[in-house]
């Protein structure tokens, strides 16, 4: 939010940093604007304004060249010479568009206009306000400005200030300070012998502290001072009063001084307060804005998050702007016994000077009177820690003027109109400036990597950052690394976040301690899933319950800040509380992770059945639960990609755990494998399943052992493109000792077959696919051989095979047919293009690889599309349509970037470059190339020429 000053030296601020004004005639176009009320200025009027009648040579040029870099403090955000929404262009001109309440002018009005209502009422109070409004007034205006138009405006802005000043001087003598008036207006006198005013104001005072000689004489001092000075006779107002006095007329004073209460009871401001830049602004915003109602704004977060050290930071920054006082109370809402709303409207009326006596014993009474003292002021009030909506609602004024400002770990969303921050932790950078404000510039230094590994472990929570720094700060002998050491251990890292009375897990504690029953059940079960986060009918999968109960549960800890929600449905933990739940009593580990396992390897079945593409399902391990249900490949694609965290966490976990969870989870490496799509977690997926690769052998889990083979095969061949690395898993599985193996050793062969064909091993390759038939025809499983069939024409097709790839490939799409294997035929029918244009055949080739594109789309999957979009680019290739084939190329590369195929990827690449080259784009075709290349070798592979990058044969 941006602040500007102009009574005194111009300057401004965003938030409380000040800016680079520049030299006085950039301050002087500033000013133009700001004194314009919004309203355009043309060139010409900033040129007279600046520099006068007779202007510089170059005044319009230096004039725009001010204006830009106004534009550049101002606006640092914006696009270079994108339009401006602040310093906007009009015509040749410009105009400042800023919020209301954005200058110290406008603050003094507002004061002055509040202290103009409060007069009859309260002329104590509006003298008060006057006060505050002349403190705005730090110097002549617009001081040090050059040009015509800032001398102007100091004279008014002048003369403002001056009746600014008579009229609290009139209250001064109304609330009965005369004395102190008379001692004030001798010296104004002296300074300004013509104004009428202050000559008024000192008889007045004079006449009504006893003084009526007093008063007589000085009536004819002024009449003496304008008749020699400027030959005029006093004005009707003083010539007024001096026959009054004569009369004895003057009106006595009407009112008494009386007491005011101008409360105060801010707690101090954070002297380390750190980030939160946005927030800040936007709540203040809030609560200085014009508003035809009260002004509330509601901060809620986690325990320790700093919602209270925002809410008083912020308080600090606008408590000017309420004259009238802030109130302020700690409502304990986290506590067992949170103070009631009658006790905390006791100390607000007490604050406003309400005698003992005088508070009523009703609680609605008591609101009643708060509403009604507070009517017509400017006053803050600050409700800090409240435990829900029904103990704030009696606390709240009813009048505009006044300001609400919340904090809660719940969300409030009983109370209406309010403005609501959910406050997260810091940024990385902000908890490491938090840290190094706390520990030492100097110290921290040293060991930037050791503080930077600190924050990390305290998942950015500033109040965990705060005692890991308030730690090391009493104690200089230790070393940062020392502290992050003890950190990095999970089982004493609450330990350590303690120091004194400030404790994290006491600050969890006391949240933990408002749930329910069945809320504090939630928060501990869901706790021993270690994941990133989690969709919401896993949730209900861990927990047990319908989904309705869950969805209850969540949102309940949501609004409690216990638990996090990311998207609708989905929801996570804050590491630290994660930490705190599980080390809860509750359920063990073991059982809550085998349900959430359970949960991900039924809805993995759901997908092989939307998908219509093997009934590998009907051999895993039984399932409990649902799963979660598609409606189309495509949803389950999108569902992959997000859940592929989430699963490669709780392959790690089984991993730790053991127990019947490696088998769940092993069952769900070996389903996922054969959708061969790691997406961008590749290196993360295979690492986590070797972790339970080696759990499974540890346990002497064989037939965990074989589908962990199976998978990271798998993964290392396709997902990253690590073709020899992937023999050492794969080669081991032969010889099954059951049905369920023989289903692991086909997989098995068919990725071998793979394999062997990258590695430029035709007849390796045929003789696994081979194989792989045989097997499936021992199985009876007509889906399983058309998938084989399909990526045997490949091998065909490639070694220029073509009769005997054009008879596979038909015949791998009528057993797709017959076995309704929409992913087959799709397989099948690219494969049977490739051959197809090999042989010259464009035209039939080309309608099928569309279709077969298709096809790939309709089944939802990205890797299967980028490979028919592939044979497609290559097909449009040969058959010499280039933008085409350049436009396939690209899509493919694409798809296969999000699906980590890197060698299929690269080959993509290659033809890409090649209708680049083609078309005579040179310099593109040659990086695509480099590119590609450098893939191959990473794989330990030739990188391929355009002629054997599919076939033998040259392009037409």
């Amino acid at each position: 939010m941006l602040r500007f000053a102009v009574l005194g030296e111009v300057r401004a601020w965003r938030a409380d940093r000040p800016l680079d004004l520049g030299p006085p005639q950039r301050r002087a176009v500033l000013a133009a604007l700001l004194l314009r009320g919004g309203k355009a200025v043309t060139a010409a009027e900033l040129v007279e304004g600046i520099w006068g009648e007779d202007p510089v040579l170059r005044a319009v040029p230096a004039l725009r060249t001010h204006v830009a870099k106004l534009r550049r403090e101002l606006e640092p955000d914006r696009v270079n010479r994108g339009p401006s929404t602040l310093l906007v262009s009009i015509g040749d001109g410009y105009a400042l568009r800023i919020p209301p309440g954005s200058t110290d002018i406008d603050r003094a009005e507002t004061q002055v206009q509040t202290a103009e209502r409060l007069r009859d009422d309260d002329p104590a109070a509006a003298r008060d306000t006057l006060i505050t409004a002349l403190s705005t007034f730090e110097g002549a205006a617009l001081g040090g400005l050059p040009g015509p138009f800032a001398e102007r405006q100091r004279t008014r802005l002048e003369q403002w200030r001056l009746a600014i000043l008579e009229d609290r001087l009139a209250l001064d003598i109304e609330i009965g300070r005369g004395a102190e008036a008379v001692a004030e207006l001798g010296p104004l006198i002296q300074e300004h012998p013509l104004r009428e005013r202050f000559r008024v104001l000192l008889m007045t005072a004079l006449y009504h502290g006893g003084r009526q000689a007093e008063a007589l004489e000085e009536y004819a001092r002024a009449r003496h001072a304008l008749v020699e000075g400027v030959g005029v006779e006093p004005g009707p107002e003083l010539t007024e009063v001096h026959a009054r006095i004569l009369r004895a007329e003057l009106p006595p004073v009407l009112r008494p001084a009386r007491a005011v209460h101008t409360p105060a009871q801010l707690p101090p401001d954070i002297a380390d307060f750190t980030g939160r830049s946005r927030a800040a602004a936007e709540i203040a915003a809030e609560l200085t804005g014009d508003r035809c109602t009260v002004a509330i704004s509601a901060v809620a977060g986690m325990g320790g998050v700093g919602k209270t050290t925002l809410a008083l930071h912020v308080a600090h920054r606008v408590r000017d702007r309420f004259p009238d006082g802030q109130l302020y109370v700690n409502l304990r809402g986290a506590d067992a016994a949170p103070v009631s709303p009658g006790d905390a409207l006791g100390g607000f009326l007490r604050a406003l000077g309400v005698a003992e006596g005088d508070i009523p014993q009703a609680v609605d009474e008591r609101a009643a009177q708060l509403r009604t003292l507070v009517s017509d002021k400017r006053i803050l009030v600050v409700l800090d820690n409240a435990r829900d909506s029904a103990q704030v609602r009696q606390l709240l004024p009813g009048t505009p003027g006044t300001a609400v400002l919340i904090t809660s770990r719940s969300a409030l969303t009983e109370l209406p109109a309010v403005r609501r921050t959910r406050l997260d932790v810091l940024e990385r950078e902000e908890a490491m400036t938090l840290l190094t404000r706390i520990v030492g510039v100097e110290r921290v230094a040293a060991e930037r990597i050791a503080a930077y590994t600190i924050v990390d472990l305290c998942a950015f929570l500033p109040l965990a950052v705060r005692i890991v720094g308030a730690r090391l700060a009493v104690r200089p002998q230790w070393s940062i690394a020392s502290l992050a050491d003890r950190l990095a251990d999970e089982g004493q890292r609450l330990e350590v976040l303690q120091t004194g009375d400030l404790t994290l897990a006491a600050a969890f504690r006391i949240g933990y301690g408002q749930l329910h029953s069945e809320q504090a059940r939630a928060l501990r079960t869901l706790a021993r899933a270690e994941v990133p986060d989690f969709p919401l009918d896993g949730a209900a999968a861990v927990l047990g319950v319908p989904v309705a109960q869950a969805e209850y549960l969540c949102e309940s800890l949501v609004d409690l800040s216990l638990l996090e929600t990311t998207a609708p449905g989905r929801y996570r933990f804050h590491d630290l509380l994660r930490l705190f739940a599980r080390g809860l009593p509750g359920e063990e580990e073991s059982a809550v992770l085998a349900r959430l396992l359970d949960y991900y390897l039924a809805s993995a079945k759901n997908l092989f059945s939307t998908l219509e593409y093997s009934n590998t399902s009907l051999h895993l391990v039984p399932t409990t639960v649902p799963g979660h249900v598609f409606a189309t490949g495509a949803d389950g694609q999108l569902w992959n990609d997000l859940e592929r965290p989430v699963v490669i966490a709780l392959h790690r976990q089984a991993a730790r755990v053991g127990g019947r969870s490696v088998a769940v989870a092993a069952d769900l490496a070996w389903v996922m494998a054969e959708f061969m799509d790691a997406g961008t977690w590749a290196r993360e997926l295979g690492d986590s399943l070797k972790a339970l690769l080696h759990t499974a052998i540890a346990e002497s889990d064989t037939g965990s052992v074989r589908r962990l083979r199976v998978a990271i095969g798998a993964m290392l061949l396709v997902g990253l493109g690590e073709v020899a690395a992937s023999l050492e898993f794969l080669q081991p599985l032969s010889q099954p000792a059951d049905y369920i193996d023989r289903r692991l050793q086909l997989l098995a062969e068919i990725l071998l077959g793979v394999a062997d064909r990258r590695l430029g091993n035709t007849k390796d390759s045929h003789r696994h696919y081979a194989n792989a038939v045989a097997l499936t025809r021992s199985l009876g499983d007509l889906s399983l051989e058309a998938w084989i069939l399909a990526l045997a024409t490949r091998t065909l097709c490639e070694s220029g095979q073509y009769a005997e790839a054009l008879a596979v490939a038909d015949r791998a799409i009528e057993l797709a047919d017959k076995s309704s294997n929409p992913v087959a035929r799709g397989w099948a029918t690219h494969e049977l293009a490739a051959t197809r244009s090999m042989l010259g055949e464009h035209a039939a080739a080309l309608e099928l690889a569309a279709a077969a594109v298709e096809l790939a789309r309709h089944n939802g999957i990205r890797l299967w599309e980028g490979w028919a979009r592939t044979r497609l680019a290559q097909i449009n290739l040969r058959a010499g349509d280039l933008d085409t084939a350049e436009q396939e190329a690209a899509q493919a590369m694409d798809l296969l970037r999000k699906a980590a195929d890197p060698l299929d990827r690269a080959r993509a690449m290659v033809l890409h470059a090649a209708a680049l080259a083609a078309r005579g784009e040179h310099p593109d075709a040659e990086r695509e190339l480099a590119g590609a290349a450098a893939i191959f070798r990473r794989a330990g592979l030739p990188a391929p020429t355009l002629d054997s990058l599919y076939v033998p044969g040259p392009i037409s």
